[in-house]
């Protein structure tokens, strides 16, 4: 029997889906040499030391073998071009544990995806270094600084209005503009199948957003195309896939409750689609992201409101009427009502007798019986 993913230990789950995610450098070696391996083992490193020292500082025991730590490092180096500077790869990484992890309290108490705090800075600060890519194929230095004609993604290519130019193999494939992780559509997809076969990520989240991102895209073309490739170029630019896949269902951010996952997926579909037609901004993704991550909670209560209603008003209104049709029992004008465990305070019992109480004299009428006396 399969183990909800809720049930699963949250270290587990970062472990494999770290194992998933890594394999997604042997393309982008392939295709681009050592240099996307450098910034996400710069990433990484520069993670574990900062949660180092923030837990040195807030003195507490420092776990080196925390995998979220290296989930969420690896998350942010993948979300980045090939081509960053060493120095903003190592500033993604202390904004996600610093900012991300330890400002809100740890691992327990995370309020926001921590990559997508990193990606979501560096997008709007250092435009230049985050939304502008090099060409497919081409071998950047591993230390030095890449001199070579730098291009946009499909993403700035739909923004504008504009149907991408480049063949739907050539994307699924990744041999255009992005980020070193972002662009492997068709590995994505595998490994994607294989998350939710080995139920490393959660299916109702993950499949309710696909389901609303397509269905929005299939509805609503941002470019003249069919629905069928609106649709496949919206999920195949920028980090729409490898967001939903690798970002979307965080085990310490997910809602406890199906239903309430299923809304979270839902909501996280329709606000990325609403960032991408009327934002102005890339990577809109983890914008979208960090919306639905605060109203993560909220998500679980309605559900658990719903069925708390249900349960105490419709449930059993509908039982007393099933039992008074069978002549069970016999519903009268003067029937007790009984209130729900939740509203019942010290009250006290109600009876049918008026008690007379015995009218006490006001202080002026005292004082006037003792002068009579």
């Amino acid at each position: 029997m399969i183990t909800p993913i809720t049930q699963r230990d949250p270290r587990k789950l970062y472990l494999e889906r770290f194992v998933f995610m890594a394999a997604l450098l042997i393309p982008a070696i392939f295709r681009g040499g050592f240099r996307p391996l450098v910034v996400c083992v710069i990433c990484i490193l520069f993670c574990m030391l900062t949660d180092w020292i923030c837990c040195k500082i807030r003195r507490i025991k420092y776990d080196i073998s925390d995998p979220a730590v290296w989930f969420w490092g690896l998350t942010a180096a993948m979300l980045m071009p090939s081509g960053v500077p060493h120095a903003i790869a190592g500033l993604a990484a202390v904004i996600c544990i610093a900012v991300g992890k330890h400002i809100f309290g740890g691992n327990d108490n995370l309020v926001f995806s921590p990559p997508a705090i990193a990606i979501a800075f560096l997008t709007i600060c250092y435009p230049s270094s985050m939304l502008y890519f090099p060409k497919a194929g081409e071998v950047i230095p591993m230390f030095g600084e890449y001199e070579g004609s730098l291009a946009r993604s499909i993403e700035y290519t739909m923004k504008l209005g504009t149907v991408p130019t480049q063949q739907p193999l050539d994307i699924l494939l990744g041999n255009v503009p992005g980020a070193i992780g972002a662009v492997n559509i068709l590995i994505i997809a595998v490994i994607g199948i294989c998350m939710l076969i080995k139920h490393s990520t959660s299916f109702t989240a993950v499949i309710s957003c696909l389901a609303s991102v397509c269905a929005i895209s299939a509805l609503y073309p941002r470019v003249d195309t069919t629905p069928l490739m609106s649709v496949f170029y919206e999920l195949s630019s920028g980090c729409m896939l490898f967001g939903i896949i690798f970002m979307s269902a965080e085990p310490y951010l997910l809602p406890k409750r199906r239903a309430a996952r299923v809304i979270y997926g839902i909501v996280l579909g329709y606000t990325a689609m609403m960032f991408r037609y009327f934002g102005q901004v890339e990577n809109s993704f983890v914008f979208a992201l960090l919306i639905t991550n605060a109203l993560s909670g909220c998500f679980d209560t309605i559900v658990e409101n719903i069925l708390y209603w249900k349960r105490n008003y419709i449930s059993s209104f509908e039982g007393s009427k099933t039992r008074a049709q069978k002549g069970e029992i016999k519903l009268t004008d003067t029937q007790e009502i009984e209130l729900p465990k939740k509203y019942r305070y010290n009250t006290p019992p109600i009876i049918g007798k008026v008690k007379k109480q015995k009218r006490r004299p006001a202080p002026a009428e005292k004082e006037d019986s003792r002068n009579d006396k």
